[in-house]
């Protein structure tokens, strides 16, 4: 299995920090990639990516990963919202959180699915949405999209990996929501 993060200038690092250590650890094959050669997160970080935007295909991976952030400028490059809809068109799985479906609505791919995000309430991204398809729950999975809140991100951690059947079990689920909430001691 293989998944693609795509990472952008201020992306919000620690609301995919749990879901890439839960696919690391059920040996997923993770690139990454953006606009440009490096990056640097909302943390000041600064992050060289395996792939440039161009060399990605979506019949690589297995789903397209989109974190948080701002989106403006990139809501508007091409070769993103390209990407983002070859993910759709193949039916691929797309997960976003926070400001990340703001991408997914830039490049219609939300259509009339249900989604959730952060983001929907600032006036420089609301005409990408529409509130009837708003939906009340901090994680919607919808078809082949999982979009979340931007605090949701161990529900969206644990609805991304639900998805790729990468938890053995109900209880194997349960105990990395339990492990990422701090609740495991005994």
């Amino acid at each position: 299995m293989k998944a693609l993060f795509f990472l952008y200038e201020g992306y919000v690092d620690w609301e995919i920090s749990p879901l890439s250590y839960i696919l690391n650890e059920t040996g997923v094959d993770i690139n990454t990639t953006a606009l440009s050669d490096e990056v640097t997160h909302e943390g000041k970080f600064r992050i060289k990516v395996d792939l440039n935007i161009e060399a990605c295909d979506p019949a690589d991976y297995d789903i397209l990963i989109i974190p948080g952030g701002e989106p403006a400028p990139f809501d508007k490059d091409d070769r993103l919202l390209n990407l983002i809809r070859g993910f759709d068109e193949q039916g691929k799985l797309i997960s976003a959180i926070c400001g990340g479906p703001a991408f997914l609505a830039a490049s219609d791919v939300l259509r009339e699915r249900k989604y959730t995000t952060s983001i929907d309430d600032n006036p420089e991204y609301t005409h990408y949405f529409n509130d009837k398809f708003m939906s009340e729950t901090d994680v919607t999975v919808c078809e082949n999209l999982i979009t979340a809140e931007g605090n949701a991100y161990v529900e969206f951690a644990v609805a991304v990996g639900k998805e790729l059947k990468i938890f053995k079990d109900r209880e194997d689920e349960l105990e990395t929501v339990l492990f990422f909430k701090n609740q495991l001691r005994g």
